[in-house]
């Protein structure tokens, strides 16, 4: 195989791979956090503010926790303005571009949750 074949071969596959990125944005006309179909950059989650319908902070996320294919994703929160973790299932939040909200969610709901530890995580969490 020439290394012009080659160069070709490997420039299609990196292409194939980064299309759904690059597609995304072209599309929102600026970067999001949530992919063309419909699956979401944890990379751009992390760190993001989360707030209630009404626009109240309820806080951030810290982490997301992938457990395997058949289980949904778990969002630690630190909880706003708090030394507070909590968990929650990806589906409660609802992201559009780079906003992230918990429709209904209260800072005291939060509060009222099982607080999360990251004791115990296999693959070096903590």
């Amino acid at each position: 195989m020439s290394r012009r074949t080659l160069f070709a071969s490997t420039a299609a596959v990196m292409l194939m791979f980064t299309a759904p990125v690059v597609m995304a944005q072209t599309l929102t006309g600026s970067p999001t956090a949530v992919l063309a179909d419909h699956s979401m950059r944890a990379s751009k989650l992390i760190g993001m503010k989360v707030t209630n319908d009404q626009g109240q902070p309820v806080g951030t996320v810290l982490d997301i926790l992938v457990k395997d294919g058949t289980t949904e994703p778990t969002v630690i929160l630190s909880v706003s303005g708090e030394n507070k973790l909590v968990a929650v299932p990806l589906t409660h939040l609802k992201v559009e571009g780079m906003k992230a909200m918990m429709p209904g969610a209260t800072k005291q709901m939060m509060m009222s949750m099982a607080a999360f530890k990251f004791e115990g995580l296999n693959g070096g969490g903590g």
